[in-house]
């Protein structure tokens, strides 16, 4: 055997070798509750742990340390030569309904319908809500095109801890890619720590490496990084730092099962190697029976701020229930595959950052020292938080809020159907319809007519008149906003005819006008843009009444410049949109009496419009 060859023995297939005089079948018995947490869940935790399922004596040899699986049926020791380890500790209950805001109102009732009526999903169904799996599949998100590194036992023995801790991956990143590595000789033989640091300096193309093994001391006893190297080696502490350094690697790792307040030790490299922060995530379990971390799961202790809960039972595809923070660390890097997939271009500390930020609080509010950050939560991890924004360039951004234009130019965008990408805090993009982001709103014609000849600069020669005015027709807000009122040069002809008291009349006009986008706004350029308009009527000495058509564009067309996503790089890429802005014309209809003018505004678009003012001049 080798020098790491101090490990639980018979932990997955369910034998115990019995040590001390320890009987098998025995719940009233630390030493077998902590290794069969399915059959002994309610029994006390409280006892010596000194001798706890070690088999031999300490090891002497540099390099060398005791190693344990981390999964169901399987355990260690606590803090050595101390009792504070070994005691029972109060565990918060989760809440019955954590209040979420704004969950899946992205996802149809029919989308997670058809995703939780599988039978994979519901094998573990309980589970799986806790995390709120249903939405991240829903959203499409597999963990494609992402590799994990799972260390661990050899396949093909015994007790197929392995093969446990690779299908757990499966239902949460179904599309994620599983690279095996073995770090043991056989399920009771684990390599020295040197020969691991080798696998783990030679594994490529993985950076999300799984550990669902770890050690019987505790995480709090680790003070530095020379007592870790020599508990460990100097090979297996420079691969781990190389892999997070270099590769960017996340490292998730097991707590633990051995109802201590405290993870392992191996859990505590964070505290020792500044250089894991952002690159290391401790997984502690949670029981969906008690609605409490698992009796067998060690807490997070001091890696409370790089820990989170995840669910420890998972009931295998061969119909085995499997316990222990073995299985809860695997869901977790499944979690992380899903975040790689969707965001290829976020480094391991913002991933990271995600999964703490979005967790759903338990036990003490905020970070605490069993449950750490809380509760995995996909819904939460994989839908925008925080502030969103748009680019405008990649310099220039704003607010994502409603843009407001006219109803005739918003119904042209609708039209085009563009889609544009936004952000959230973390600079992760999500795509959203244009459409779903503008607001219509009319022109206002009736404070067009009040204000009247004075937005008017012409000059007349006989029927005919030519000059320039500004009006409202193109104005828009937001990330849709024009450089302020559009001046249109026209020309237009004016024509009337006298029978007596009563005359009739008629106007039309063209005109020509070139709008500017606002240097804040997604409009790249607008082309020249036509305008037509053309009213009769008929009139008499205090009054007039007609009927005819507003300017509307008969011609012209606007260009968005609209973020698209960002590519493996993280570099924002953009879509151009050529929006046709001809179209159907509004009908109005106007009365005039004296100075009382009273109109009604037939839109084809937007909401229909009445307006009534006064205008008069008062002499002195």
């Amino acid at each position: 055997m080798s020098l790491l060859n101090k490990i639980f023995t018979g932990i997955l297939c369910g034998a115990l070798i019995s040590t001390n005089g320890l009987a098998a079948d025995d719940c009233s018995k630390l030493q077998y509750k902590q290794e069969h947490p399915d059959r002994c869940q309610y029994a006390s935790t409280s006892t010596n742990t000194s001798t706890y399922l070690m088999i031999g004596a300490g090891v002497a040899a540099a390099g060398a340390a005791l190693v344990a699986l981390a999964g169901g049926n399987s355990g260690g020791s606590s803090s050595g030569g101390s009792d504070a380890g070994a005691q029972s500790y109060a565990r918060s209950i989760m809440p019955t309904s954590i209040m979420r805001a704004n969950v899946g109102n992205d996802i149809s009732v029919a989308q997670l319908e058809s995703t939780i009526s599988s039978n994979q999903y519901d094998r573990n169904a309980t589970q799986y809500d806790e995390i709120q799996l249903a939405y991240s599949l829903a959203r499409g998100y597999t963990g494609v095109g992402t590799k994990i590194a799972v260390f661990d036992t050899a396949l093909g023995t015994s007790a197929k801890h392995a093969e446990y801790v690779m299908d757990t991956i499966t239902p949460v990143a179904p599309g994620a890619t599983i690279e095996h590595h073995s770090i043991a000789y056989n399920t009771n033989d684990f390599m020295p720590y040197d020969e691991i640091g080798t696998i783990v300096a030679e594994t490529n193309g993985a950076n999300i490496y799984n550990n669902s093994w770890n050690t019987p001391q505790a995480a709090n006893t680790i003070r530095n990084r020379n007592q870790l190297v020599k508990l460990t080696s100097q090979n297996f502490v420079d691969a781990i730092s190389n892999a997070a350094t270099q590769k960017d690697a996340i490292f998730v790792w097991a707590a633990g099962n051995d109802s201590n307040i405290q993870s392992g030790m191996l859990s505590a490299m964070p505290n020792v190697m500044p250089e894991l922060n952002g690159h290391f995530v401790n997984v502690v379990a949670w029981d969906s029976n008690t609605s409490a971390l698992a009796e067998y799961s060690n807490a997070c202790g001091v890696t409370q701020n790089y820990c989170i809960t995840a669910p420890g039972t998972i009931s295998m595809s061969n119909g085995r229930t499997k316990r222990g923070t073995s299985f809860a660390a695997p869901v977790v890097s499944a979690a992380i595959a899903v975040i790689r997939e969707a965001w290829n271009y976020l480094p391991s500390e913002t991933i990271t950052q995600i999964l703490f930020d979005t967790a759903a609080d338990l036990g003490e509010a905020g970070v605490d020292e069993i449950y750490g950050h809380g509760m995995l939560d996909l819904e939460a991890a994989t839908r925008p938080v925080g502030a969103q924004t748009i680019a405008i360039s990649d310099t220039i951004s704003q607010p994502l809020a409603t843009a407001r234009v006219s109803a005739s130019i918003a119904h042209n965008i609708k039209s085009s159907k563009p889609t544009m990408a936004f952000f959230d805090q973390y600079g992760r993009d999500f795509e959203t319809s244009v459409a779903d982001n503008i607001s219509a709103q009319n022109r206002g014609l009736g404070f067009e007519r009040m204000r009247g000849e004075n937005t008017r600069a012409k000059f007349e020669f006989g029927d005919m008149e030519f000059g320039f005015y500004r009006n409202d027709m193109l104005l828009g807000s937001g990330f849709l906003a024009t450089d302020g009122d559009t001046t249109t040069s026209y020309i237009g002809t004016n024509k009337s005819y006298s029978f007596g008291s009563i005359e009739l009349f008629g106007h039309t006009q063209i005109g020509v006008a070139r709008p500017q986008a606002s240097n804040e706004s997604v409009i790249s350029s607008f082309s020249n843009i036509y305008t037509a308009s053309a009213y009769i009527g008929v009139r008499g000495n205090d009054w007039s009444l007609s009927v005819g058509m507003p300017d509307t564009i008969v011609n012209g067309n606007m260009q968005l410049h609209l973020a698209s996503g960002r590519d493996s790089a993280g570099k924002i890429t953009y879509n151009d949109y050529k929006i046709d802005m001809a179209s159907t014309p509004a009908i109005e209809y106007m009365a005039n009496w004296n100075f009382m003018t009273a109109g009604f505004v037939d839109n084809p678009y937007g909401k229909n419009e009445f307006y009534v003012f006064a205008k008069t001049k008062l002499a002195f």
